[in-house]
């Protein structure tokens, strides 16, 4: 090869290699961008957001009832509340045979009449006497059929008990040589020995079957006296072994003879409750749910079971949530915190849990979507460290922001869970409590923009 031939593509290397280092040194200086800084311009970029001072209203309100039938616990028994006043709380219960078509035997004779109920816990103050009475039904119930929170059934005139008593819901018993779980044990027999005497007498045809029995008798009707200060209300667990009806005789031919009338899972019985009106419950309260002050709301509001009081909220801004801009929102999470104002842990123990529904026209409600993703996402447990209850409801809130320009929103409605067993309470911050802004009512949204 020519000498000139290699010179030449010597000098053409060295100068590709200086043009190479020209641009790597251009490239080096300008200042680097995002990734798809170059495909999406700074205005489509998405925003990520965050509020807590979305207006919610807020207000109590009282339950009209509750459907109390097969309930969880059986509560008896007067409360004086100084916020919520007095409640006296009572039941009515079916009781079956234990063998079909009992033999008395020839001439029996009546001993007592003892009815036993085993306490599965109890609200408020033990140390206060209670007065309970007890009365035979004289109207059928059913198992298949719903029963209220102020359904009052036709009773017999005749007491068979006027007992007064400490609740005693942690103290065993000793019963004949054992000692068994706490219980409640009444004479049915002191006041009068119609009832003893009646099952006593009671013809084959009246217990050849339970159905038979329970229309030759129908139950038991118990209510408590009002208490004008502390007071408790005893829940009962009836359909267990320890809970029964027993009859004590003796016949013609033995002593010491005894019969066991049950309450089964299937025996029909249901909860009622009486509040008086709420007419000697605190000032504030009064306005609020009996005189319909909503506005007060801001300040405090009220929650108790026992077909008692519940809470409507609403949020009037949703229209507006997106009015200045024309960003899409996309709801990531939306939270309901709702802190108690005060709590006597002592006494007046807060709701286990709450629950929260959506209301739709004519006082009707459905359940909330968010619901569906499971306790533990859903919440409304009770926090003790906190005194507070929470709840996600990011699904509602982003159907509720998707559909405000075309439809209505009814708010949603907080009340307590198992109210119809339940008799707590709670009083909660407002939406704008005085003097304590960080308790307050209120729903955390993070959320975020696109541009449509």
């Amino acid at each position: 090869m020519p000498s000139f031939i290699r010179k030449d593509k010597h000098r053409v290397g060295i100068l590709c290699c200086l043009l190479i280092a020209g641009l790597l040194f251009q490239a080096c200086t300008k200042k680097p961008g995002l990734i798809g800084d170059t495909i999406q311009p700074d205005t489509d970029l998405i925003k990520l957001k965050y509020t807590d001072s979305l207006t919610i209203t807020a207000y109590s309100l009282l339950e009209d009832s509750i459907r109390t039938d097969k309930p969880e616990n059986f509560l008896l028994g007067s409360i004086y509340d100084p916020v919520f006043g007095t409640t006296v709380a009572g039941f009515y219960t079916q009781f079956s045979l234990s063998t079909r078509n009992p033999d008395f035997g020839s001439n029996p004779q009546l001993d007592s009449l003892v009815l036993q109920m085993a306490y599965s816990g109890y609200y408020g103050d033990t140390n206060t006497f209670q007065t309970i009475r007890v009365y035979e039904l004289e109207e059928n119930i059913f198992y298949d059929s719903a029963y209220y929170s102020n359904r009052i059934l036709t009773a017999s005139n005749t007491e068979l008990a006027n007992f007064s008593f400490k609740p005693k819901p942690n103290s065993k018993v000793h019963l004949l040589k054992d000692t068994v779980a706490p219980m409640l044990q009444i004479r049915l027999d002191a006041l009068s020995t119609e009832l003893g005497n009646k099952l006593l007498t009671a013809t084959a045809d009246n217990m050849l079957s339970d159905t038979a029995f329970k229309n030759f008798f129908k139950g038991l009707y118990f209510t408590a006296d009002p208490v004008t200060n502390g007071g408790a209300i005893s829940m009962f667990n009836l359909p267990v072994n320890l809970s029964r009806l027993i009859i004590y005789y003796k016949n013609s031919e033995k002593d010491s003879l005894q019969y066991d009338y049950t309450i089964s899972s299937v025996n029909a019985g249901f909860n009622v409750f009486n509040h008086f009106g709420y007419q000697n419950a605190d000032p504030e309260f009064i306005a609020q749910v009996l005189e319909n002050d909503t506005l007060s709301g801001s300040q405090k509001l009220y929650l108790q079971g026992g077909g008692g009081v519940k809470v409507r909220l609403k949020f009037p801004d949703l229209p507006l949530f997106e009015a200045t801009t024309n960003d899409h929102i996309i709801i990531n999470d939306a939270k309901l915190i709702f802190t108690g104002l005060h709590q006597d842990t002592a006494t007046f123990l807060a709701p286990i849990k709450l629950s929260l529904v959506q209301m739709l026209k004519d006082e009707k409600y459905q359940i909330l979507e968010d619901q569906g993703y499971g306790t533990e996402y859903f919440g409304g447990e009770y926090i003790p460290r906190t005194n507070q209850y929470q709840f996600h409801i990011t699904r509602y809130m982003q159907e509720a922001v998707n559909q405000r320009k075309s439809s209505e929103n009814f708010g949603l409605q907080l009340s307590v869970l198992g109210a119809a067993s339940r008799p707590n309470r709670i009083v909660i911050n407002g939406t704008n409590p005085i003097g304590d802004s960080t308790t307050k009512l209120k729903l955390v949204i993070n959320y975020t923009l696109v541009n449509n």
